[in-house]
């Protein structure tokens, strides 16, 4: 039974790994793409939008997750 958990466990946490480095890896693409294709100006406008999001996703998902945990 211990065994069976440990393994679940450490299944999911690479997954969560491998969720988070790809995450982040399309993200890089994307900006790259960005970069390229926008001008200086616009590509400035996306990062501080950026940033905004990435802020707002964070609330958004410690809320979400407390929930789950209370649940």
């Amino acid at each position: 039974m211990t065994k069976n958990l440990k393994q679940k466990t450490v299944s999911g946490l690479i997954w969560s790994f491998i969720e988070t480095i790809s995450g982040q890896g399309i993200q890089f693409i994307i900006g790259i793409i960005l970069a390229r294709l926008l001008t200086p100006h616009d590509f400035g406008l996306v990062g501080m939008l950026t940033v905004f999001i990435a802020i707002s996703q964070s609330f958004v998902d410690s809320g979400f997750s407390q929930a789950l945990i209370r649940k």
